[in-house]
């Protein structure tokens, strides 16, 4: 009987393990962290250790009050995931993370950040709240313009990238600014194909739940979101051979679509699916280490 108890724990413990950072929402702010890093690294900027702090934390806010609301809004009879399980179970644990998170975020926003990057936060701060105000509150919105899925990626890599935006153009020539942008323009696509695919894993979830996204709009949307992502995989890679001193973003871009291409084709569940949905982008580590032993 204990090895068999043993057994049990030993297959449960991977899946647990996959789920962790998705449950608690870790793993948005550590992708934004990462990509944060790539491009600083690779345009030579320096980012202070509070601007990435700051970064983590604010993602991390966002997400959390973001997963409160999507689990408080469901009915007492709808199918729940396992992240909204979760939150629904220690929502008073929740509700202190919040502030407790919120709180020092502020002191480090308001004490450590320049003022540009506070008034640009502030304002991009201000049009995420907006989206969560349409999302909960409006969210038949979506079903007439399902652009929901394409708004959460356009605004991550816009948060993600908040302050290399206005540093990346001094000291480079027209192309570079062109091929730059065409990196942060992929990465921001790549973040919308991510929440895409999540969106079509759970279109019948989302259906249950009455809910909208791209997915249930537009059933055959999962076709193009892979189409899509070959197409930032290969476009990284001619990036890469325009300017090869942005090769580690571009190899990150298209590791991280080819693999979000392969989770389509994962006989896996969909918790454990929309859990690597955001594993997968985590490809700048690998330059991080890299670059931390050399």
């Amino acid at each position: 009987m204990e090895n068999d108890s043993r057994c049990k724990f030993l297959r449960l413990r991977p899946k647990k393990l996959l789920l962790w950072l998705n449950i608690v929402c870790l793993d948005a702010p550590l992708v934004a962290v990462a990509w944060q890093w790539l491009f600083g690294h690779c345009l030579h900027m320096g980012v202070s250790i509070w601007a990435r702090g700051a970064l983590f934390l604010t993602s991390w806010l966002i997400y959390l009050v973001d997963r409160l609301a999507d689990a408080l809004s469901l009915e007492a009879n709808s199918p729940r995931s396992a992240r909204q399980r979760f939150c629904l179970r220690h929502k008073k644990v929740w509700l202190s993370l919040i502030l407790v998170v919120g709180l020092i975020d502020a002191a480090i926003i308001l004490l450590r950040l320049n003022r540009e990057v506070i008034m640009s936060g502030t304002c991009l701060g201000g049009v995420a709240a907006l989206y969560l105000a349409i999302n909960y509150a409006f969210s038949e919105v979506w079903e007439v313009v399902p652009l929901k899925e394409i708004t959460v990626g356009f605004l991550f890599s816009a948060g993600t990238l908040l302050v290399v935006i206005p540093k990346f153009a001094l000291g480079l020539s027209n192309m570079g600014r062109s091929v730059v942008l065409v990196a942060m323009l992929l990465f921001a696509i790549l973040c919308s194909l991510n929440c895409m695919s999540i969106a079509v894993w759970e279109r019948e979830l989302d259906r249950a739940q009455r809910k909208h996204s791209i997915a249930t709009r537009c059933p055959g949307i999962g076709i193009s979101i892979r189409v899509f992502c070959v197409f930032v995989a290969l476009a990284a890679l001619l990036m890469a051979a325009i300017d090869s001193s942005l090769l580690p973003i571009a190899l990150s871009l298209s590791v991280s679509a080819a693999l979000l291409v392969i989770l389509h084709f994962v006989s896996i569940g969909d918790d454990e699916r929309t859990a690597l949905a955001d594993l997968v982008l985590l490809t700048p580590l690998a330059f991080f280490f890299v670059a931390s032993f050399l």
